[in-house]
């Protein structure tokens, strides 16, 4: 089996439509992510790798997410997570190492929505109809698949385990 967390980077500052790949998170934002991290700790879902995209927004999300875990996990940089369309997800997704049966990536909309929905195909129908309308910052995906290899997975094949948001009231507030 194949775990797959998507985290959709926490609030940001505004866009300004200076450097936007330097956005900072702001204070809700750092709060979101601490309270993601610890709702992932809580429910076993702390993967064994994590990457994200090197925006600053998306690196401060990974870098808080992780301190609430009891373990350190290793973050490494994909910059072709920013900006990236789906298939490009779906391309790195696939090409994720073998060795790590569960990974997270932290990266950016419109990528992570159009990904979710085409991977999932099967879980609870109420978290699936919330997910295909709306996928908010510091919300968590989690993906499963039932396959040996990473690049073996394919469109609805995965079951949609957890969607959670930071308002979710599964999220203890921290």
């Amino acid at each position: 089996m194949r775990r797959l967390l998507l985290l959709r980077h926490a609030k940001a500052a505004i866009a300004t439509g200076h450097d936007d790949f330097e956005r900072a998170l702001i204070e809700r934002g750092r709060r979101d992510a601490t309270r993601i991290g610890g709702y992932m700790a809580r429910a076993g879902l702390v993967p064994a790798l994590i990457y994200h995209s090197g925006a600053r927004r998306a690196r401060e999300t990974a870098e808080l997410v992780r301190a609430a875990w009891p373990d350190f996990v290793e973050a490494r940089v994909e910059p072709r997570l920013y900006e990236a369309a789906r298939a490009t997800v779906e391309t790195i997704v696939r090409g994720l190492p073998d060795a790590a049966a569960s990974v997270m990536i932290v990266g950016h909309n419109p990528s992570l929505i159009d990904v979710a929905n085409r991977l999932a195909g099967r879980g609870d129908r109420g978290d699936l109809l919330r997910l295909s309308s709306k996928f908010p910052t510091g919300g968590l995906v989690a993906l499963d698949f039932d396959v040996r290899r990473w690049r073996e997975i394919e469109p609805a094949e995965a079951t949609l385990a957890c969607f959670v948001t930071p308002d979710d009231p599964k999220v203890e507030r921290t």
